[in-house]
């Protein structure tokens, strides 16, 4: 955490005297983290530095290495993308002082350095945004400044597809295997029917052993609960084919046809819709992130063409300086 603001009392000195001066008597805008848990090591670097205009700046840096708190949004889960957001505010009220991003040097992540790639995708992009914060249980209701930098992390979700959602397909596709036992027999159609239910219930509640314990519903708890239902209508009906064993087996024969090919259509349909609902929903926030991700490497990218420009004709109007100043001499 770097932060820089101008100081007076050191207008004009020399760097000798800046390098001579007790920095920590002067005015410091007592920054610290909002949402830090528990830090575990910090070291702060305090330094002043003069420009071209005689001005002075105090630069103070920090490294932080702690534990952050940030609410989980697992709607979308397993698609969700998380932001991670550290929050810097002041002692100081906001008539004192204001916190402003830095337009020279932006704030950047070290996506290389991220140890949950194998779980999660760190985007590239960062966004900072201001705010207003009240302290709490203080006598005076005083308003400080904040800034939020935030980064977002995706999670890849290549597990629960492969074993959670491929198996519960597996185990409500199997239901309709019982069709091929005879409506005479409705006691062993019921039976195997039972036995997938308990199947999906007992691995059901082996996934979300592994799951935070939230109050609403993720799109992996809606379609396992798709599948109980399926599966509940399967076993429902299988009781209800008794009721039309007296009709005679061409009529039972051309009624369980019509009910199975309809359960088919249905299942496929759910399963499309689910699919459809998935890309167009649940997949619209990852999408946004890797756009966000393109713009911002755009801009670093016109930013690093700018600078360097400026570079290329700094060095030529020095060029060109020399070269007037060489030519005067000669005359």
């Amino acid at each position: 955490m770097q932060a820089k603001w101008r100081e007076p009392a050191l207008d004009g000195k020399s760097i000798e005297e800046l390098r001579q001066a007790d920095l920590d008597r002067l005015w410091n805008p007592l920054l610290f983290i909002d949402n830090i848990l528990s830090e575990s090591k910090e070291a702060t670097w305090l330094t002043a530095t003069v420009n071209h205009k005689g001005e002075a700046y105090m630069m103070e840096r920090r490294r932080v290495r702690g534990v952050f708190m940030e609410n989980l949004e697992l709607d979308d889960f397993p698609l969700d993308v998380q932001d991670l957001t550290v929050t810097i505010t002041t002692e100081r009220p906001d008539t004192e002082i204001d916190i402003i991003p830095d337009e020279n040097e932006m704030s950047g992540i070290n996506v290389q350095t991220f140890v949950d790639q194998q779980e999660w995708k760190l985007h590239e992009h960062i966004e900072v945004s201001r705010k207003v914060m009240t302290q709490e249980y203080s006598s005076s209701n005083r308003c400080h400044p904040a800034l939020s930098v935030t980064c977002r992390a995706a999670r890849r979700p290549g597990y629960f597809y492969w074993n959670v959602f491929l198996v519960m397909f597996f185990i409500s596709a199997l239901s309709f295997a019982t069709f091929a036992v005879s409506p005479e027999l409705p006691q062993n159609r019921l039976q195997l029917s039972f036995t997938l239910l308990l199947t999906s219930v007992t691995f059901k509640f082996v996934i979300n052993q592994s799951l935070p314990k939230i109050s609403y519903l993720t799109y992996m708890d809606k379609y396992v609960l798709l599948s109980l239902v399926i599966l509940c209508v399967v076993c429902i009906w299988h009781a209800v084919v008794t009721l039309f064993v007296n009709y005679g087996s061409l009529f039972l024969a051309r009624l369980e046809r019509h009910v199975f090919v309809a359960f088919v259509v249905i299942y496929i349909l759910c399963h499309a819709v689910f699919i459809f609902w998935l890309y167009f929903d649940a997949c619209k926030r990852r999408r946004l992130m890797k756009h966000k991700d393109h713009e911002y490497l755009e801009f670093l990218r016109k930013k690093q063409e700018w600078l360097e420009k400026s570079k290329d004709y700094t060095s030529n109007s020095r060029r060109q300086s020399t070269m007037l100043l060489h030519s005067t001499h000669a005359i």
